[in-house]
């Protein structure tokens, strides 16, 4: 299930396509599909009131790392607690990427539904410098707005917890050296997963309450 082509330019002045993916069943979706503690879904408190598809953006970021720390969300955030792990504001990208009501439906409906409506984006080319260092690629789903998220002046603005309703990161990465696609995915064992959402999405990949 291919979502995003980057096109990457190299240090050598060559273009370079990754395709990023959620997986060919959508089974790197499982942070957009977080429930609060009341077990409602986080994309359910969106819902318009007269109903239809969440107004929501999608939004591409690299994170440096400034090295290469294991895959796992407790190794990243282990990691980012003694390093600078920031969002590098050159290489953001924002779409507009309404998502499904998906109020009361059980999780595999869900998910099919979510991949259904990111299947939108699939083949959309996102020209990018790939950066010289090590870095995840993450994908964060909020109801703010790409005008609000877009950098501007070397500086990124931050998303509001309050208005996350996905997320999902890829396994650190030197893009130059990628062959393959850039599968994205989301690190829980419980569907109850809205303070992982906020941590893969913060501006720091620091723990949060």
């Amino acid at each position: 299930m291919g979502v995003l082509v980057l096109a990457l330019l190299t240090g050598c002045n060559e273009v370079r396509q990754v395709r990023l993916t959620f997986g060919e069943e959508g089974e790197g979706l499982d942070g957009f599909l977080c429930r609060e503690d009341d077990g409602a879904y986080l994309l359910s408190r969106a819902v318009p009131s007269g109903g239809g598809p969440v107004p929501s953006s999608l939004v591409i970021d690299f994170v440096r790392l400034g090295g290469l720390p294991g895959c796992r969300s407790g190794q990243l955030i282990q990691w980012c607690a003694d390093h600078d792990c920031s969002v590098l504001p050159e290489h953001r990208v924002c779409l507009p990427a309404p998502l499904p009501d998906i109020t009361g439906l059980p999780r595999p409906e869900a998910r099919q539904q979510v991949r259904e409506a990111l299947r939108s984006l699939a083949g959309a080319t996102v020209a990018s410098e790939a950066p010289d260092e090590f870095i995840i690629v993450r994908a964060t789903a909020t109801l703010q707005t790409c005008d609000e998220l877009q950098a501007s002046g070397g500086a990124v603005p931050t998303m509001t917890e309050e208005e996350l309703v996905g997320c999902a990161y890829s396994c650190p990465a030197l893009l130059d050296a990628i062959e393959g696609d850039v599968y994205l995915g989301f690190d829980t064992l419980t569907e109850q997963c809205a303070q992982g959402v906020r941590v893969c999405a913060s501006g720091n990949l620091r723990w949060r309450p």
